[in-house]
């Protein structure tokens, strides 16, 4: 990699054949032959950076790593085979999550842009799918923020000592007639238990209910709800009977919700440098606490019945259904977050020659890790509560919310300590979902950033009222019909939109920008393979062509035909989501798509107004970086073709200097980046 030291001696050259970008103050020569006086060298690109590679990884991370990994992967594992589960997730991982998270990596640290900006610059008319990711990650962050709010709601109550109260039927929100305490179930497990005096004649399943042992047999028609379950329906979220009766503000959710807007907005205000110094904490922290949790549950009793229904008890029959791989592959897309835009905009903060071969490898590594341990901490707990509830562990599994709200915190409550365990849970998912929020809001954030300087300067202000346009539209699940607002949400946004972009991005980067152009693209940012192993194997394999060309757009297609595959109504109940919940779920799924044809449009009008060409609307732009390379092999058609094409920006038309795509700073004080293809970039890989 070349140092700072040879870029400034290079930019002193008035000639390269090699260079993307030049900065001098001589005279220079352009990739069609004509010569250009410059009389100012060209200012840099204000664009803050991470500090270092670290910093990048750990924000990456926290993106991919998130409140799923605890709840949603075991769950869909101990469902769906168990161990055998990892079979297809694996192989779903090698073909397109390492692909995937790889090629979005790859896109954003080369070109340095948000993915408006690139997408506009490979093609002006397909502007609105760099913004299509974007939406998606602005569409999750509206209801992502819910889940943490609820979290906080739980360690206020912690923090207050009422860390026991969801356990209990003798609070206000109970319903007594319906409640029952899963904790004092034991107490009808012994030899004479309350009630029964004679143990002779004892019924087949007891309930102890108001301090007393009842014979199960009549509650037949009653539907009986854990104490845990009532806490979290009836207080923390106390929902009104169908989508439209918002009766109320849900106050205690509104305020958790204000206080994470803030701390969002805070968390992102500074850039990238401020991200990746909060990463040090609401990465590595989660790590530490899960591990933590981990050995503290394989050393409960009964946590070894746990680990063998999530792990021990493989069902290879699972493999031949398709449900078993569809899942894998959803739940490899749900928990990566490709095709938000997310990893393309943290990509281009990273330095022009970051190895980003070696990133995506510690990304999904990490990933795979907090799922495999995260599960394993928490069906060691689900083996302890359910010896303690003298049931099976399939009894007490219960799959997404529920087993973060209602089941694990019934179990740290039977804990020695239960305090310290409810609170370094509910930390743990606090500082996952913290970290993903923080990378989804800054997405739509650094689009602005990137096609104004004026905001570049003045980055508070894209971030209060971005969070704050957010906040407001959130309002809505701090109402008592939120609930069924945020299951639409849940349900509809982040599947179909996501995989949609990510097929999409597939299709332009390598058949219209070409995937000959975009493997030189990877040579420029990693340097030519040091060996034929590593030229096999390494970050230029032609695996990834083969793969980015046609595999991953195949499964990404294929992914969005499976997401019109739906039960109606949802739930099957019509009353609390009439058909309009899907009407509206489905606007929401095809929002970002819309912006295609209307960014086309835009941009159409744009050109048309200033007089440019139509045709450039179709062609590679003279400010993306491998332009002065791509340019060298055109012919003289096509070069007459390209001089009517803008020098500028739109949003630089009133700049003097020559386009910034000229010039890029990246992080650590790497100033203009010259590319020297011809010389060996030293970085093992």
């Amino acid at each position: 990699m070349a140092s700072k030291e040879d870029d400034t001696k290079q930019s002193g050259k008035t000639e390269s054949t090699t260079q993307m970008a030049m900065t001098t103050q001589g005279t220079t020569t352009n990739t069609m032959g004509t010569t250009n006086t410059m009389l100012a060298e060209v200012p840099p690109e204000e664009r803050e950076g991470f500090e270092n590679g670290i910093e990048f990884v750990l924000t990456c991370l926290g993106l991919a790593v998130g409140l799923g990994n605890i709840w949603r992967f075991p769950t869909r594992a101990f469902e769906n085979g168990g161990s055998a589960f990892l079979i297809p997730y694996l192989t779903f991982a090698f073909i397109l999550g390492f692909p995937s998270v790889y090629f979005e990596f790859l896109l954003g640290q080369y070109n340095g842009k948000s993915p408006p900006v690139i997408f506009r610059r490979v093609m002006p008319i397909l502007e609105g799918v760099g913004w299509m990711g974007p939406t998606v990650a602005s569409l999750v962050a509206i209801y992502y923020i819910v889940i943490i709010s609820w979290i906080s709601i739980y360690m206020v109550n912690i923090i207050r000592g009422d860390y026991n109260l969801w356990s209990k039927c003798n609070n206000p929100w109970n319903e007594v007639g319906t409640c029952i305490d899963m904790i004092s179930q034991k107490k009808c497990r012994v030899a004479n238990p309350p009630g029964w005096p004679n143990a002779t004649n004892l019924p087949a399943k007891l309930f102890f209910i108001n301090n007393t042992c009842v014979d199960a047999d009549k509650y037949k028609n009653v539907t009986l709800i854990s104490a845990t379950e009532q806490y979290f329906m009836r207080n923390v979220i106390n929902p009104s009977n169908s989508l439209y009766e918002f009766d109320s503000i849900n106050w205690p959710v509104l305020a958790a919700m204000t206080v994470c807007w803030t701390l969002t907005a805070l968390g992102i205000m500074k850039g990238a440098k401020i991200m990746g110094k909060i990463s040090y904490v609401s990465v590595l922290l989660p790590y530490f606490l899960v591990i933590v949790l981990f050995f503290r549950g394989i050393t409960l009793d009964g946590a070894g019945d746990g680990i063998t229904y999530y792990l021990g008890k493989p069902d290879f029959s699972k493999l031949l259904h398709g449900k078993t791989w569809i899942e894998a592959l959803k739940q490899l897309c749900f928990s990566l977050s490709v095709g938000h835009g997310a990893l393309i905009s943290l990509a281009s903060y990273s330095k022009k020659h970051n190895n980003v071969f070696k990133d995506t490898s510690i990304v999904i590594l990490g990933d795979t890790c907090m799922s495999l341990v995260g599960g394993a901490a928490v069906f060691s707990t689900m083996g302890f509560l359910a010896k303690q509830r003298g049931v099976t562990v399939p009894e007490v599994v219960k799959s997404g919310l529920s087993l973060a709200f209602v089941v694990y915190p019934e179990a740290m409550t039977q804990m020695p300590f239960p305090w310290l365990w409810s609170f370094l849970f509910f930390l743990m998912l606090f500082l996952l979902g913290a970290s993903t929020e923080i990378a989804l809001v800054e997405v739509f954030c650094s689009c602005f950033y990137d096609q104004s300087k004026s905001l570049r300067k003045n980055k508070w202000i894209v971030v209060t009222i971005w969070c704050f346009s957010l906040y407001i539209i959130g309002l809505l699940f701090s109402t008592k019909a939120g609930i069924y607002w945020f299951e639409m949400f849940d349900s509809y946004t982040a599947g179909f939109s996501s995989v949609c972009t990510l097929a999409c991005e597939f299709v332009i980067i390598m058949l219209i920008y070409g995937y000959r152009n975009f493997s030189e693209d990877i040579i420029e940012v990693m340097g030519q393979p040091r060996n034929s192993f590593t030229k096999i194997v390494g970050p230029s394999s032609p695996w990834f062509i083969f793969d980015w060309s046609l595999i991953c757009p195949v499964i990404a297609v294929g992914l969005v035909v499976m997401s019109f595959m739906r039960d109606y109504p949802y739930e099957g109940d019509a009353f609390k989501y009439p058909m309009s919940f899907d009407i509206l779920g489905w606007f929401l799924s095809f929002l970002p798509v819309f912006l295609v044809p209307l960014f086309a449009l835009l941009n159409f009008i744009r050109y048309r107004n200033s007089g440019t060409p139509l045709q450039s609307l179709f062609m590679l732009q003279k400010q993306h970086p491998s332009y002065p390379r791509i340019s060298k092999g055109f012919d003289e058609d096509q070069k007459l073709l390209q001089e009517d094409l803008p020098d500028k920006e739109p949003w630089d038309e009133d700049d003097e200097s020559p386009s910034p795509s000229k010039t890029r700073a990246t992080a650590s004080g790497d100033g203009p980046a010259t590319i020297d293809v011809t010389s060996t970039i030293h970085q093992f890989y």
